[in-house]
């Protein structure tokens, strides 16, 4: 599936100017709870997230010859079944499909005017990654990406 695929829908930490909206008038967006029942009924979801390094690193000049990392915004795609695929914002041209297994490991620290997004280290087949996603999907993150195999094959009724 692609990443604009329309079935796949934006988890509770990703929202909109719309979602904002309906917050301050007091109208309930999803939980975190209902996104985990969700994707454990089969439905997938995007998780708003930042990065620097899936991808590959993007050097930003900033004078005097010296170079810095930029932080790229994008789309985490979870699918029950499927490699998670992280695509920038700037189009699907720049998927990378996330090889398991996985490791989710949070990093000490607070996100740069960014108070409702936490700071994680991704470990994958491919490498370790930075990801800095919403507060309000850590938890589903976690379900995705963390606990070990066995935890996964009892969750899903195979031992």
């Amino acid at each position: 599936m692609a990443q604009g695929d329309p079935s796949a829908r934006r988890s509770a930490g990703t929202e909109t100017a719309v979602d904002v909206l309906l917050r301050w008038a007091r109208i309930r967006r999803r939980s975190s709870a209902q996104d985990i029942a969700d994707f454990k009924g089969g439905q997938p979801l995007r998780v708003v997230g930042f990065t620097k390094s899936i991808g590959g690193a993007v050097m930003t000049s900033i004078g005097r010859g010296k170079k810095i990392a930029r932080t790229r915004s994008g789309f985490l795609r979870c699918a029950p079944g499927e490699m998670p695929v992280w695509t920038d914002r700037t189009g699907g041209k720049k998927s990378v499909p996330l090889r398991p297994p996985f490791a989710w490991k949070p990093v000490d620290g607070k996100v740069p005017t960014a108070p409702k997004f936490e700071r994680y280290e991704l470990t994958t087949a491919d490498g370790t990654y930075d990801l800095i996603v919403p507060k309000k999907d850590a938890e589903l993150m976690r379900h995705v990406f963390g606990g070990s195999e066995a935890e996964r094959r009892d969750e899903a009724g195979r031992v």
